[in-house]
């Protein structure tokens, strides 16, 4: 895009940030809007491993009856040492975030050693931590309603959908400066990108304003940056809400859609070409809206959870009929999974595990993970956000939060098995 072209774009968001006062913000985040909190786990276990607090509206867990019982002097313990963990509980806050609602995306960039967050509607910003959870960089004000995220194919951009608006943020991972993508149409009605995916050479951006019967998905031509809002050649049912988008580089003309609005939800299964996506395969949940989807690293299956029913189901890729699943409880919200095909599965469950990890193919889960309150804090325990999963190498990213902190969430790293 051109210099006029992007001032313009940008002008009309009302959201321009210049490139060098980004690259001027290189340092932690400042103290009062995103400075990190980090906890070892050794302190937080004890909390982590309590039982949830109850929510609002929700019955609590029963308790036992305290009973009384003999005054007896008090058993020497013997003095362990244990090592230090590497799990660590980081909160960060996001302007704007409403708190059980909204999220954008969570993706992990392995080459660089980063972790990106976006907290979705009513945010604007882009917050950068290392692997350990230490903020890096925060980028407020940059895209409005960010988003899902995407990394270029040669991992040196970063796509955000500015899911207030009708555009892309494009940030250079090396330089930090801005870009921007047009993603609207031509009658200047809002279309309010929801997520993106590369395939078969383009960029594909999936679209919805919500509350809105119109929706679809459109491709961006690398090579001009020419936006065709209606990519899709046919479908046999109408897309009426923002999908969720993935692919894999086993099968990279592939792209993967689930509706992110509907109940049951539309699943499609897509050739992409050079002009346009081509429906292979057609399905619909089994219960409500997608909330994340993760690609098996072959290819040939979709893990596609979405609220119910109460387990991660796997569907082939070829025809998106379920071929097997893991056991989980209600309510199924996140997944991700890592190269070798180990599966880390998430559910929204005040009252159990918030977090399941099961061998490719495995029906009993070998480690579980349950986000209580934070040390020091008698409040709500936390929830496991919708989509907010991403593993990497030995250590999954979980990320919660609760109703008592408005304008918060947590990240959650915890070391794998």
């Amino acid at each position: 895009m051109g210099v006029g072209a992007l001032a313009l774009l940008t002008a009309g968001a009302g959201t321009a940030v210049a490139a060098s006062a980004v690259a001027g913000s290189d340092r932690p985040a400042d103290r009062n809007t995103a400075e990190a909190q980090l906890v070892a786990e050794s302190t937080t276990a004890k909390a982590d491993r309590a039982p949830k607090s109850p929510q609002p509206g929700r019955k609590p867990r029963p308790t036992a009856s305290p009973t009384s019982s003999p005054t007896a002097s008090p058993t020497p313990t013997p003095t362990t040492t244990s090592p230090p963990s590497t799990d660590r509980n980081v909160q960060i806050p996001i302007p704007g975030y409403v708190t059980g609602f909204r999220f954008g995306d969570i993706l992990v960039d392995e080459a660089r050693g980063r972790v990106y967050l976006t907290g979705g509607k009513g945010t604007d910003g882009l917050i950068v931590t290392d692997l350990d959870g230490k903020v890096l960089r925060t980028l407020p004000g940059i895209a409005p309603g960010a988003a899902g995220m995407t990394l270029s194919p040669d991992g040196r951009k970063l796509y955000i959908a500015a899911g207030d608006q009708d555009w892309l943020r494009i940030v250079d991972l090396e330089t930090w400066e801005l870009d921007g993508q047009f993603t609207g149409k031509t009658d200047g009605t809002m279309t309010c990108p929801k997520d993106m995916a590369f395939a078969a050479g383009q960029l594909w951006v999936s679209w919805g304003c919500e509350n809105e019967p119109t929706a679809g998905i459109g491709r961006v031509d690398l090579a001009t940056r020419k936006f065709d809002v209606y990519a899709v050649d046919a479908i046999d049912e109408r897309i009426s809400s923002a999908m969720l988008l993935a692919t894999s580089p086993a099968q990279p003309d592939m792209v993967i859609a689930g509706a992110t609005g509907s109940s049951p939800a539309l699943l499609v299964r897509f050739e992409a070409t050079a002009t346009g996506l081509v429906q292979r395969a057609i399905s619909r949940t089994d219960g409500g809206s997608v909330t994340q989807l993760a690609v098996t690293p072959d290819g040939t299956g979709v893990i596609v959870p979405s609220g119910a029913p109460y387990h991660h189901p796997v569907l082939r890729t070829s025809d998106l009929v379920e071929a097997h699943r893991y056991p989980t409880v209600p309510y199924p919200n996140a997944v991700a999974i890592r190269p070798d095909g180990l599966v880390v599965a998430g559910t929204d469950s005040s009252y159990d595990k918030d977090v399941r990890v099961f061998e490719p193919g495995g029906t009993t889960p070998i480690a579980t993970y349950e986000f209580g309150h934070l040390p020091n804090q008698e409040t709500w325990a936390h929830n496991l956000v919708k989509g907010g999963l991403a593993v990497s190498g030995n250590k999954i990213y979980a990320v919660t939060d609760q109703l008592a902190e408005p304008e918060m969430v947590t990240l959650r790293i915890r070391t794998l098995p």
